[in-house]
């Protein structure tokens, strides 16, 4: 999940009207970094990055150019509290435009694929 989707649900979970785009941007990045925090501190999502893979694909270069190429997430090799503190030092413009990849993606760990599959089944999905 990129920055930019997590910015967008902890929009979602606020309770008022105010739509996405005209909110505030200081208080939406601190709400987010809250629940980046309660996620990571809970063992439930890890920060890291992308990193492409070498393509093994035997389909033509056009063919391939249309595809996104394989990747696979990288954690960062920080302990939570300093990769925490690199998001917020990185994300300090609340008005950043925030392209997928292009701070942090987080990615769920077992523990966190667990509770999901107890909300997903919870709601009947």
């Amino acid at each position: 999940m990129s920055l930019a989707e997590v910015r967008f649900l902890v929009s979602l979970a606020e309770p008022d009207d105010i739509p996405y785009l005209k909110r505030e941007p200081v208080g939406l990045r601190e709400a987010s970094l809250r629940a980046i925090a309660h996620l990571v501190d809970n063992g439930l999502m890890e920060l890291g990055d992308l990193e492409a893979l070498p393509s093994t694909d035997s389909r033509s270069d056009d063919e391939q150019r249309r595809r996104p190429p394989p990747v696979r997430f990288r954690p960062w090799p920080l302990d939570n509290q300093k990769a925490l503190e690199r998001v917020r030092r990185e994300w300090w413009d609340p008005e950043r435009e925030l392209d997928p990849g292009n701070i942090c993606w987080l990615q769920n760990t077992p523990s966190g694929d667990q509770v999901a599959e107890r909300i997903e089944a919870a709601r009947g999905t």
